[in-house]
């Protein structure tokens, strides 16, 4: 929202964007002074334009200059506003007003998409009048002119809510089953260094001067075998089915496990590779280094409770799927997983929200050193 408001600010007034100083006189206000910010979001929801519109509230309009941040006083609840805006406007009307620290100051932001018009009052309220539509020109709003409410009606025929379909897939693209069968490993004890034991191959082997031995292999190995048998790999296709862009989208998952099991989340550029014995200073430049150069789109926020993975998709034109990279779950044992999922985007109003219940069974083995072995052994001749 910040890097919103960042390029918001930087807007004159318009069809789609209006910057008000002072919060609107709703708390305690009489119908004349709520009848204000219903014919601000009626003018903006009717008007002319491509995307989703704006109301500012708390900045202070000084074009040419960028819009001064005054703040606001009084907060409301987008619930009240809600309810104000149903009870009135027909036909039902999507938007959300939200409020944030900016820069110091508390601002207000009512977010309206593009949406099927005309909106209308069903009967009188405060100064406005009933089954008129309210326009935004520029930066001042008027009454529609009949001809251009019939317009508004056939430039957004066969324009309806917006569809937004999610599918949870398997790395190879099929749809992600809702259970799996998985193979835990626990390990006892530290697993020990690597050390080879090998002659040099004669007096010009230089082999031995580009090669070292990893130390670290067992213990790398162990958290290679740990991930990859223990993980559900997933990625995430976002279909926009609506006759209208949809920007700005992003997901965001949480997982719950729902029986005390541990769980945690990774991204797929984040995997372990399957280590080496040895490494070659010839090639210092490892897999994972090359995908740390990566655009990230796939994040992981651990700062709060509950980890958050935040996905940008970006923007998906009528018709067009957005697809994720890969995420891998990570319980430490069997068990039932919540994945609970919302959908936002600039023209959504309100998040789309999803849950989804994976079971997981499987075998816990708990292993010392010669029983990894003994397990990687069978692993090998399990895929021969």
């Amino acid at each position: 929202m910040i890097d919103l408001l960042n390029v918001l600010r930087y807007k004159s007034e318009s069809t789609d964007i209006d910057f008000k100083s002072a919060q609107y006189r709703f708390n305690g206000g009489t119908e004349a002074d709520k009848s204000e910010l219903l014919k601000d979001i009626l003018a903006i929801a009717n008007s002319w334009r491509d995307g989703t519109g704006y109301i500012l509230l708390g900045f202070k309009d000084q074009r040419p200059h960028p819009a001064e941040v005054v703040g606001i006083q009084d907060s409301i609840d987008d619930s009240r506003i809600q309810q104000l805006v149903n009870s009135k406007v027909k036909p039902k009307l999507t938007f959300r007003y939200e409020e944030h620290l900016y820069e110091g100051k508390t601002i207000g932001i009512i977010i309206i998409p593009k949406q099927k018009r005309p909106f209308y009052l069903a009967s009188p309220y405060g100064k406005l009048k009933s089954n008129v539509v309210y326009v935004r020109r520029g930066s001042s709003t008027d009454e529609a002119e009949p001809v251009e409410v019939i317009a508004m009606g056939n430039e957004d025929s066969g324009r309806g809510d917006l569809k937004i379909e999610l599918s949870l897939l398997t790395p190879e693209n099929e749809k992600l089953p809702n259970s799996f069968s998985r193979t835990y490993l626990h390990f006892t004890e530290e697993l020990p260094d690597f050390k080879r034991q090998r002659e040099p191959r004669g007096p010009f082997d230089l082999s031995l001067g580009l090669e070292r031995d990893n130390s670290d292999f067992w213990r790398e190995y162990g958290d290679y075998s740990y991930v990859n048998n223990g993980c559900i790999a997933m990625r995430f296709l976002l279909t926009n089915r609506s006759n209208v862009q949809l920007s700005n989208s992003k997901l965001e998952l949480t997982v719950q496990a729902m029986n005390s099991q541990g769980v945690q989340m990774i991204a797929g550029r984040e995997m372990p590779d399957e280590p080496k014995p040895t490494w070659s200073l010839t090639n210092p430049l490892t897999l994972n280094a090359v995908r740390a150069q990566m655009e990230e789109k796939l994040e992981i926020d651990e700062s709060g409770p509950t980890p958050v993975c935040h996905i940008r998709i970006g923007s998906l034109l009528p018709g067009e799927q957005g697809r994720s990279e890969l995420l891998a779950i990570l319980p430490d044992g069997p068990g039932r997983l919540r994945l609970r999922l919302r959908v936002l985007g600039r023209e959504l109003a309100e998040p789309i929200e999803e849950e989804h219940l994976i079971e997981v069974t499987g075998q816990v083995l708990s292993l010392d050193f010669e029983g990894y072995k003994r397990f990687l052994l069978a692993e090998q001749t399990e895929s021969i």
